[in-house]
């Protein structure tokens, strides 16, 4: 068996092709299989130059540290890769490849209450009940027990902004609530109202085909974000147009980004921070960060969690049907959609202390991952429990709520608006997205098709 080279990304196993490798189908239904393509063998990831011996040695001291930034991206995912090829259940989750991440997950699952990906140096659970504990013991954080944050780690292009601590977290959620000192609206009725005139513009702008991914979920977030934080009008346009660039933030916590994607979702999100900054300062420094990890973390999980439920209606017969003809059950599509394909799948903690875990005793600094989508299909979960949703510990304390009000807006808006909402082409999943399984693209057509007169 071949294995990707370290300068390179992943070793394909099929043809190339131009198209991002896709995701495979949730269980009970079904995904439209993408053209295959995979991740070249030979031609390596881009990088740093090395600087010459003629420029100034400042700049040849970013240049190398950059460089060498460069270099630990591609070898994190070059260990992932190796961690595959030893056929660990959560190596070959984190590759992100064409084949269903479910079939990975019940591997681990089988594996006990708490498994030990030992070419990962991780702890991997799949049971709701060890899950709750992580979400809720002190012993788990967001960051290691010397306080430096997980982003500094082996995957040196992780979002800031939602390298968050619990301490962190619990002191910028009270900012972000309805009727708080950022958003202006005092209830959930509110924003929904909002979200549903923005939606309305975004659909009339639409041509009879789009796709529902880009032209309509990843642009509604932020026109409802710089709203609700009072961002100046002369703002609202480049703080819409820059946020969907944050959306690889998520996936990046845990999975390497090509380099360019990678330093562009940086680029993306100092721009969010700084237009904050600008606009927000008079608010405190508390503020400008809570609005970043709200703005970022609402948008893409609403994106993601929005084109999954219409996905899975569509793919059921007569349920698009049933939510036209009663727009009021978007609520319970989404709700239904966070219980069986979570839009997140994946959070990851570290041990601050020493501590015990389904049995298994843990050192300080022990990375522990709960597949968010695997605890949520538990079988030994209490019978009616509710869905595991976002976890409430870290940045999704600040943002859940905004993404579940958003994402049922939209859907709701949808349906009343486009009933005949039909698949244009196929969908296609991004590829290097484990955590969000986002679309990177899903056509669309605004009326059922007509066939030809003879």
């Amino acid at each position: 068996m071949t294995a990707e080279p370290l300068s390179a990304e992943a070793v394909p196993a099929k043809p190339l092709s131009a198209d991002p490798i896709p995701a495979q189908p949730s269980p009970g239904a079904h995904r439209p299989a993408e053209p295959p393509t995979a991740e070249p063998p030979t031609v390596a990831e881009p990088t740093v130059a090395e600087p010459s011996a003629a420029e100034p040695s400042a700049a040849r001291d970013v240049a190398l540290a950059e460089a060498r930034v460069a270099r630990r991206n591609q070898l994190t995912r070059a260990a992932q890769w190796f961690a595959g090829i030893e056929d660990d259940p959560y190596g070959l989750f984190l590759r992100a490849g064409p084949d269903d991440p479910a079939v990975h997950e019940e591997r681990v699952r089988a594996q006990g209450p708490l498994h030990r990906s030992a070419p990962l140096d991780t702890w991997v659970t799949a049971h709701r009940a060890v899950a709750e504990q992580v979400f809720t013991d002190p012993a788990f954080d967001g960051t290691g027990p010397d306080g430096t944050p997980v982003g500094q780690d082996d995957l040196p292009y992780r979002s800031d902004l939602l390298a968050l601590d619990r301490a962190t977290a619990a002191r910028l959620a009270p900012l972000t609530a309805f009727g708080g000192p950022l958003l202006w609206a005092q209830e959930e009725n509110c924003v929904a109202q909002r979200a549903a005139t923005y939606a309305r513009r975004l659909l009339e702008g639409c041509g009879e085909y789009f796709d529902l991914a880009e032209d309509f979920a990843r642009r509604l977030a932020g026109p409802v974000l710089a709203e609700q934080l009072s961002l100046p009008d002369a703002a609202h346009e480049e703080f819409a147009r820059v946020l969907p660039d944050c959306r690889h933030a998520l996936d990046g916590l845990v999975c390497p980004q090509p380099y360019a994607t990678a330093r562009a979702t940086r680029a993306a999100e100092a721009t969010v921070t700084g237009l904050l900054a600008r606009h927000l300062s008079d608010a405190g420094e508390d503020a400008v960060r809570a609005a970043g990890v709200l703005a970022v973390g609402t948008a893409e999980p609403t994106a993601v969690l929005l084109v999954e439920t219409v996905r899975r209606l569509r793919a059921r017969p007569g349920a698009w049907e049933r939510l036209t003809a009663d727009p009021a059950l978007a609520a319970d599509a989404v709700r239904d959609t966070l219980r069986t394909a979570p839009p997140v799948r994946l959070e990851t903690r570290i041990t601050r202390t020493a501590t015990t875990l389904a049995g298994t005793a843990l050192p300080a600094g022990s990375r522990v991952v709960v597949l968010v989508a695997a605890a949520h299909r538990d079988p030994a979960a209490p019978a009616g429990a509710a869905p595991l949703g976002f976890a409430p510990d870290l940045h999704f304390a600040l943002s859940a709520t905004l993404i579940t009000v958003l994402a049922t807006a939209a859907l709701r808006t949808l349906a009343e608006t486009l009933p005949h909402l039909r698949e244009a082409g196929e969908p296609v999943t991004r590829p290097r997205s484990p955590v969000l399984l986002a679309p990177a693209r899903f056509p669309v057509a605004k009326r059922e098709s007509t066939p030809c007169a003879s």
